[in-house]
C-alpha cells in the first residue's frame, strides 16, 4: 500500500511517500523552487500544491501518481465548514473588506482559503506544471486513490510519535494554528494515539511569538528563529508584564489576553533599522515567558500520562532553546522532537497516520526515523556536470 502525504494549507509545502509503514522519501517544495518556506501562509497561496516535491517522491519510487493508493492532506476543512462542507457554493464578496464579516467566518478571506483546500483533489489532477507531466498526468478527479483530509494536529502528533524510538510516550504539539486549535496533548502507545486535551484558537503561544516577531521588524512565520537568537543578548525586564497576558487554567489549557504592543511597548521597529537594548529585552522576555509556560504545560502532561518519554512537533517545537530547557529542567527522561517539526512534517505525519489506519492487516512494529536525509541528494559526478554546464570555475578538494 502506497500513501502520499501532502502539506499545503499554510506554509512549508511538502510531500512524503510511505509504503507499508515505511517512509521512502520526503521533501519540501522550497528545495526545488528556491522560494523560502515554499510560499507565504496567505489565503491566496493555499491552492498551491507541492508539485515538485510530489514529483520527486514518485520519481524516487519509480511510479506515477496513478500508482498511489491513498493521499493524505494535512488539514481537514470539515472541522471549519461543518455541514457546509457539502454546499454547492461559498459566497465571497467582490470586495470582502468593504462588507461586514459574516457570522460563520472568522476571517474575511476564510471562504477563499477553505475553497482552495476543498478543491485540492481537483487541482492535483488538473493543475500540475507541464514539465512534471510525466508522473502527474493521466488521471482525473477523483483519481484511482482514496483521498483523506487529516486534522492538522493529528498530522503533527503522528509525525512526532509514530516514527519516534518510543513504544509509549506523551505527545505535545505546539504551533501557531491548526483548524481550530493551537496546542494539543496526547498519549501514544504502540501504533495508536489518544488525545487528551487541546487549546482552542485564538489562544496560541505560536501566534504570540509571531506577533512579537512582527513587532520587532522581522517577517512572521519565517524569522522567529532570529527572535530566539536575539533573546540571548537581552534581559527579561518585560517578562512580568508579558506573563500577565497568559493565564494558565489547569488541565493544560491557557488563555492569552489581547496584546497591543504599540500601546504597551512602543512603535514597531522598522525592518533594517538598528536594534536597540529594548528590542533585545523584548525578545528575551518573550523567550523566557514561552519557556516557563511550556515547562508548566509539560509538567501537567507528565502528571496526566505518567510517561517518562515525550514526543514533540509543531512550529514552536523548532525552538531549540526551549527544547533544551525542557530536557534539562522538565520532568521527562527522554525527549524526541520531529526534525521537521513545522508544517513540513505534517505531510509525513498524515501519510504515516493514514497508512496505519487503512492497513488491511495490523502491523506489529513501527518504522523509526533515524535520520532526516529523505530529500534530493547529489553525487560528485552530478555536481561536476552541472558546474561544467554552467561554465563556472571550480576545484576539487583532495581531502575534506
Amino acid at each position: 500500500m502506497i500513501t502520499l502525504g501532502i502539506n499545503a494549507a499554510f506554509h512549508d509545502p511538502s510531500a512524503a511517500l510511505v509504503e507499508d509503514g515505511t517512509l521512502l522519501s520526503a521533501a519540501e517544495e522550497e528545495r526545488f523552487t528556491h522560494v523560502k518556506h515554499g510560499k507565504r501562509p496567505s489565503p491566496f497561496t493555499t491552492y498551491e500544491l507541492p508539485f515538485h516535491a510530489i514529483d520527486f517522491c514518485l520519481r524516487q519510487r519509480g511510479i506515477t501518481i496513478s500508482d498511489v493508493d491513498h493521499i493524505a492532506y494535512s488539514f481537514d476543512p470539515s472541522l471549519l465548514l461543518g455541514p457546509r462542507m457539502g454546499d454547492e457554493k461559498i459566497e465571497l464578496p467582490l470586495e470582502p473588506s468593504a462588507h461586514p464579516l459574516p457570522a460563520q467566518w472568522s476571517h474575511v478571506w476564510e471562504p477563499l482559503f477553505l475553497s482552495a483546500i476543498v478543491n485540492a483533489p481537483r487541482h492535483l489532477t488538473g493543475g500540475g506544471p507541464h514539465h512534471l507531466s510525466e508522473r502527474l498526468n493521466g488521471v482525473r478527479h477523483p483519481g484511482p486513490w482514496k483521498w483523506h483530509f487529516i486534522p492538522h494536529h493529528i498530522a503533527h502528533a503522528a509525525s512526532a510519535f509514530l516514527p519516534s524510538p518510543f513504544d509509549q510516550a506523551a505527545i505535545l504539539c505546539l504551533d501557531g494554528r491548526g483548524e481550530r486549535t493551537s496546542t494539543t496533548y496526547g498519549y501514544g502507545s504502540g501504533g495508536t494515539m489518544e488525545f487528551l486535551e487541546e487549546v482552542p484558537l485564538p489562544h496560541s503561544l505560536g501566534l504570540l511569538y509571531e506577533e512579537v516577531t512582527r513587532h520587532l521588524g522581522f517577517l512572521h512565520s519565517s524569522d522567529e528563529y532570529k527572535v530566539m537568537a536575539l533573546a540571548s543578548f537581552g534581559k527579561p525586564r518585560y517578562a512580568r508584564e508579558l506573563k500577565k497576558r497568559i493565564c494558565l487554567r489547569g488541565n493544560g489549557r491557557y488563555t492569552i489576553s489581547p496584546l497591543d504592543l504599540n500601546d504597551w511597548f512602543g512603535p514597531a521597529r522598522r525592518k533594517g533599522s538598528s536594534l536597540e537594548a529594548e528590542h533585545f529585552d523584548l525578545a528575551c522576555s518573550l523567550q523566557t515567558v514561552l519557556e516557563n509556560v511550556v515547562l508548566e504545560l509539560a509538567g501537567w502532561l507528565y502528571d496526566t500520562t505518567g510517561c517518562k518519554q515525550l514526543c514533540m512537533a509543531g512550529g514552536v517545537a523548532l525552538n531549540c532553546v526551549l527544547n533544551a530547557r525542557l530536557r534539562d529542567e522538565g520532568p521527562f527522561d527522554e525527549i524526541w522532537v520531529q526534525p521537521a517539526a513545522g508544517d513540513a512534517g505534517t505531510a509525513l505525519g498524515a501519510a504515516l497516520y493514514v497508512d496505519r489506519r487503512e492497513s488491511a492487516t495490523p502491523r506489529s512494529g513501527r518504522w523509526q526515523m533515524n535520520h532526516a536525509y529523505w530529500g534530493p541528494e547529489f553525487g560528485e559526478a552530478e555536481i561536476e556536470e552541472f558546474l561544467r554546464w554552467s561554465k563556472l570555475s571550480y576545484r576539487r578538494m583532495e581531502s575534506v
